[in-house]
Formats: C-alpha cells, sequence, structure tokens
C-alpha cells in the first residue's frame, strides 16, 4: 500500500485474500531449499510446547482496507487476516477442515424441527468489558440480515432461550446454514457500536479477541495490542501485534528482507523462490490443504443482454482461448495449480466429469464465429492491482482469437464496489476453497450473493442445484448435489471462468512459533498461540 490504496477485501470471494503464494521448486534446487528450510523447522519448531510471554509480532501486508470494525459491512473475505486479533467467532474450521466451537460450549441441529440451538461459554467480554452473551450473538446476526448478508439467509426468526443460549429458527432446514453462521459472523460489541455509530465502527473494532485495536493509520499501519483480559487464561503470548501496510510488492519485499518484520506473504514468484532459497525463513507451501487455496478466475457480464457475453458460445470461446496452465507455468512460475471447475482434484467436491474448455484456439474462433461475432470484439478485464500480471497474460492469450480486451486495474474501493453492483466485460474474481463449497457458493453463484450477484445469470437449475445441496438431510446427498453444479455451473452455462488455484505460502523469521497460518484455511491464523522465542 505505501500512500496508495491498495486490495483487500474480498473473496475473498472475497476473497483478496487470496494475494497469498508459495512455491513447488523443482529439481536439484528445490531439494537443497526444502533441506536448508527443514534444518530450521527443526530447531525452530512451529508449535514449541514451552512458549514464552512478550514480544512485538510484525507482518508486512501487501493488501489495503476500508472497515476494520463494523463485520456486517466487511464483505470480502481478505479482511478476516486484518480482524482475526480482535474479532472471534461461534466456530472455527480444526485441522480435517471441519468446523468446531469456539466461543461457544457446543451446538445441536434439528433438521426435522428446523432449529439450530447454539450454547455459549460463559464469562467472555468484550473490549468495552460488556458480556458477551445470547443478546449480542442475536444482535451481531441481525445486522448481517440488515445488510443483505448471503451467509446468513434462511434464518426466519432468532430465539434468547436464556443468558447463554440462542436458538436459529430456520425458514427451510438448511445444512450449510451453521458453518456459514459460526464461521463469518463476527463477534462484535454492540454497545460500541450503538453508541457510537457504524462510522466511528467502521475505524475502531470492538470484540473479544486476544488483542484490543490501538491505531490504524490509513495505508500505513495497523496496531493492536495484547488484551489483558483475554478469555483464555494465561494468553495471548505476544504483547502486540503490527501490519505494515505496503501496496508495492518489491517494497515489501526489500522490507522483509532487511529485517522489518517477521511475517510475510503476499510476495512475487521470485522473491518467495529467493526466500526459499536463502534458508533464512520458515517457508512452507500448503497445496495439499484444500482450505488453504484462493482461487483466481473471471466473470462474465452474463445478465447484460446487450453484453456479447450473454451468449454463451462467447463465454465458451473465452475459456478455448486462454493457456492457464501455461499461465500459471510461466507467469505465476509454477505456484499455481490450473483448473476446470470450483475446486482441485484433491478436493472432497471435485467433479471428474467436468470437461472444461481446454486450450484450443482454433475451437474458440469457431464458437465465435457461430456466436455472430467471426471478427471478434472489443471487451474489458477489470482487476484489482496485485493480478494485473495474470490479467495481462489472458488479455494476450484473447488478442489471438479477437477478443480485444482492455485491462484496467482499480483500487480496492472501486474493485469492491464494482463486484457487489455490476460491471462491464469481465472482471478478476477470486473465490475461497474452504472446506464447504456449498457455503462459498452460495456466497459467490447465487441470486442473493453479495458479490458478483448482479451482473451474472441466475438460471433456474443452478438456484435449485443450489437450494438441493443447502436443504439436503445427508453429507452425501448434498455432496451429489455439489457435484451436478459444478457441472451445471461451468460446463453447461460457463457463468464463470476459474482458471486456477494459487499455492499459499509464507515466509516467517525463525524466532516466530506456532503461527497457525495456512493450516486450517485460507483465511485463519492463530494471534492468540503465536508466540516469540527469545
Amino acid at each position: 500500500m505505501g500512500k496508495k490504496s491498495g486490495v483487500a477485501q474480498f473473496i475473498y470471494a472475497s476473497l483478496t485474500i487470496c494475494l497469498l503464494i508459495s512455491v513447488v521448486l523443482a529439481g536439484c534446487t528445490k531439494e537443497t531449499s526444502k533441506q536448508e528450510t527443514s534444518k530450521l523447522e527443526a530447531s525452530n519448531d512451529l508449535k514449541s510446547s514451552e512458549p514464552s510471554h512478550g514480544g512485538t509480532l510484525r507482518m508486512i501486508w501487501v493488501d489495503n482496507i476500508t472497515n476494520i470494525g463494523y463485520p456486517a459491512d466487511q464483505r470480502v473475505s481478505s479482511n478476516l487476516y486484518f480482524v482475526q486479533p480482535v474479532f472471534e467467532t461461534l466456530g472455527r474450521y480444526d485441522e480435517t477442515g471441519k468446523i468446531t466451537p469456539w466461543l461457544t460450549e457446543s451446538w445441536q441441529t434439528d433438521p426435522k424441527m428446523k432449529t439450530i440451538t447454539i450454547k455459549l461459554k460463559k464469562g467472555i467480554k468484550f473490549h468495552d468489558n460488556t458480556d458477551f452473551n445470547s443478546e449480542a450473538v442475536k444482535w451481531n446476526i441481525e445486522e448481517y440480515q440488515k445488510a443483505k448478508r448471503a451467509e446468513v439467509n434462511g434464518i426466519q426468526s432468532i430465539d434468547v432461550i436464556d443468558e447463554n443460549t440462542v436458538r436459529l429458527n430456520l425458514v427451510e432446514w438448511n445444512n450449510s446454514l451453521l458453518e456459514s453462521v459460526a464461521y463469518y459472523v463476527k463477534m462484535a460489541s454492540p454497545t460500541a457500536i450503538t453508541k457510537n455509530g457504524k462510522e466511528w465502527a467502521n475505524n475502531n473494532p470492538v470484540g473479544t479477541g486476544p488483542f484490543k485495536f490501538v491505531s490504524w493509520e490509513k495505508d500505513v499501519s495497523l496496531k493492536f495490542k495484547k488484551n489483558e483480559n483475554y478469555w483464555q487464561n494465561g494468553k495471548p503470548y505476544l504483547d502486540a501485534i503490527e501490519y505494515s501496510l505496503i501496496y508495492d510488492r518489491n517494497t515489501a519485499a526489500i522490507e522483509f528482507k532487511s529485517g522489518k518484520a517477521d511475517v510475510f506473504t503476499q510476495m512475487n514468484a521470485d522473491d518467495y523462490i529467493e526466500l526459499e532459497k536463502s534458508g533464512k525463513y520458515v517457508t512452507r507451501s500448503d497445496e495439499k490443504i484444500a482450505g488453504a487455496l484462493v482461487g483466481v478466475g473471471l466473470m462474465f457480464d452474463s445478465a447484460n443482454p446487450d453484453s456479447p457475453f450473454a451468449n454463451v458460445k462467447v463465454r465458451q470461446a473465452a475459456m478455448h482461448a486462454v493457456d492457464s496452465k501455461a499461465i500459471a507455468d510461466s507467469v505465476l512460475r509454477g505456484l499455481a495449480v490450473p483448473t476446470n471447475q470450483w475446486n482441485n482434484s484433491s478436493h472432497q467436491y471435485y467433479n471428474p466429469d467436468v470437461k472444461g474448455f481446454p486450450y484450443d484456439p482454433e475451437k474458440a474462433k469457431q464458437l465465435l464465429a457461430e456466436a455472430g461475432y467471426p471478427n471478434g470484439f472489443k471487451t474489458k478485464i477489470t482487476t484489482d492491482a496485485p493480478r494485473v500480471q495474470e490479467m495481462t497474460a489472458i488479455q494476450s492469450y484473447l488478442a489471438k482469437v479477437g477478443i480485444d480486451a482492455q485491462v484496467i486495474s482499480v483500487d480496492t474501493p472501486k474493485w469492491v464496489a464494482l463486484i457487489g453492483d455490476k460491471w462491464d466485460g469481465m472482471v478478476m474474481s477470486y473465490r475461497v476453497l474452504s472446506p464447504s463449497t456449498i457455503v462459498q457458493m452460495n456466497r459467490l453463484l447465487s441470486k442473493d450473493a453479495a458479490l458478483y450477484a448482479k451482473s451474472i445469470i441466475h438460471p433456474d437449475k443452478v438456484e435449485k442445484l443450489l437450494a438441493d445441496a443447502r436443504t439436503a438431510p445427508d453429507f452425501e446427498s448434498s455432496k451429489k448435489a455439489v457435484l451436478e453444479l459444478q457441472k451445471v455451473v461451468f460446463d453447461e452455462y460457463a457463468i464463470s471462468f476459474p482458471t486456477f488455484s494459487l499455492i499459499n505460502g509464507i515466509a516467517i523469521t525463525p524466532k516466530v512459533q506456532n503461527l497457525g497460518m495456512f493450516t486450517t484455511n485460507a483465511l485463519d491464523w492463530n494471534p492468540e498461540d503465536t508466540w516469540m522465542k527469545k
């Protein structure tokens, strides 16, 4: 960021988060660097059993934020990185990808009665010393409802049973709603927000987390201090957390290499390779963790009847025109996995029957001619800044079949406003590959989605499959609907061009312990458990 506006609020679908990469190096160089890294990890175990207190964790983020304190309006997933020290949720993902209680003792679902009953942990306080209780949970969920957030769709009413028990009454049974609410609804202090207003809240987060907000110098830094009254005894271990917000990746890399930070993620491929080969850092690539991946692609303005992309053959042509594997191998230096659907082949929701539209420029030209565009047409690709390089590569492939696409880079507020409203041509898209694909598909593809919904088509067949997956009585029935949905969305209607998934990675100075980043989900880390070796 420096003094410019960057990107951050997604995906995320949400996603910007999304901006994180790691590396799968080849040959001798890869083996050498892995040996060097393994030595560091052996002597600087990320999960040492003897944590010590004190220290300030310094993190560099090539990102931007516009709202840190009013969760209901944080519509893109990358915001979750920044607010993790302050805001907590009812549940978290464990290392198997299962949503488990966090601010809750337990929960109970009743598909027949269409209810979800949640029992909260007792004695938890917000940073303003007000109680975290059932009324606070009800208030936070209702704020998301007022903001028309897809994550809480389907809740008919909320009952406060007692101070620590709340019941969600659903319009119809929804097997993904517990996970959606438990993970995405950040718990903010109702008193702080109602007393001071949303505008104040945007700049002043008040949650239950292990750290309290100190200051936010926009485009420069974000600082937190230890919450001395945190509900987990003995935690957090750190005294403080500081984010340096640096928009330019080259500048960010220089700052990290000069020792001005302890954690660095959103770097260029060349910088990651250099950091890994140096053997000075704990570097990790987590391509096998399904929830730790972020997908990058394109959304077409298919709902616009005057757009060439209203014709499915044009959308198919655009996909046939681009060699995603070549871009992943060259532009991203192998730090991405090409895919023809929402997930990668290692994911439980991957459908091997999805054919996609493999690279075939002659087929692309044929489809364009059949659609009435034998000489191609002019359009544009709007992207956030970190994805310009990939979008420019896509632009060059499209040009070869006659699609003249201008690449337009915008800052975070403009990009977020765009994907929340309407756009012309194509827009760069993120998709979070969390353990629950149906949660994410509803967030990004449904007619009620907060992001992308206004410019893409919503065929009845797609809406029905989304509903079938949500309301299925068991996992296998839900999975069956999701697998069919993948084929319908990508093969039949070509609503989205998935291109590839980024492989998350991280460079950490050896003194940082138990960071927990990219171990359960692309959007999570463990500020309460992180500590620094003396």
